[in-house]
């Protein structure tokens, strides 16, 4: 993989073949987390959108999902009372965001191109993904996320499926936090100048 760069008015990153389908792989498991979602396109009466249930809802079980789904509050109750409210929305917003990541990686022959007006949506995507590798591999601290290099360019075989497995996480985990990474310095680079404070007036009575 090479990583995003500007060309033109897009910013483009170089996937290698056998990469492509193991992204696609990866994001259709992350959008499976969130259940039925309604596609983007589907007319809704904007009520559904709303979770309408008389009690609170419960945080996601699965320890990657609630990183998606975070409580709003640590108090449980308001925490149940507000994804009563909230949670609907956020996953149409996720899953749309993750659906779009995969329709350019999906384009990607081998070039994956995102337009600057959908940039924040890719990289938010990526976030979510890189959250669930994250989870599925134990990554608490910056120090596990750093020894990820390690584990991939470890020369020996691996002990056992175990190991295999967490290597292969380990390596779609880095593949996504490069091309995220490139991503967002293009998308900082793109930010207009802070304009210079302008001068005091009337500060100070002319003589």
């Amino acid at each position: 993989m090479q990583a995003f760069r500007r060309d033109g008015h897009a910013f483009v990153a170089r996937l290698r073949a056998a990469e492509r389908p193991v992204l696609l792989d990866v994001v259709d498991g992350v959008v499976d987390l969130f259940g039925n979602v309604p596609e983007p396109g589907d007319d809704l009466d904007p009520f559904s959108r709303i979770t309408m249930t008389i009690e609170d809802v419960p945080p996601p079980q699965d320890p990657a999902l609630h990183r998606l789904l975070p409580d709003a509050s640590r108090d449980p109750q308001l925490a149940g009372e507000l994804r009563r409210y909230t949670e609907g929305e956020l996953r149409i917003s996720k899953v749309a965001k993750l659906r779009r990541l995969r329709v350019a990686i999906e384009q990607a022959e081998p070039d994956l191109v995102v337009v600057p007006s959908e940039a924040a949506d890719v990289a938010a995507a990526l976030t979510d993904v890189r959250l669930v590798l994250g989870s599925r591999l134990g990554l608490e601290t910056d120090e596990q996320a750093e020894a990820l290099d390690e584990l991939v360019a470890d020369p020996d075989d691996p002990a056992d499926d175990a190991d295999a497995t967490r290597r292969f996480l380990a390596s779609v985990y880095l593949v996504l936090t490069e091309l995220q990474d490139g991503l967002l310095r293009l998308m900082l680079a793109d930010l207009p100048e802070e304009a210079p404070p302008a001068p005091p007036t009337g500060g100070r009575h002319r003589r």
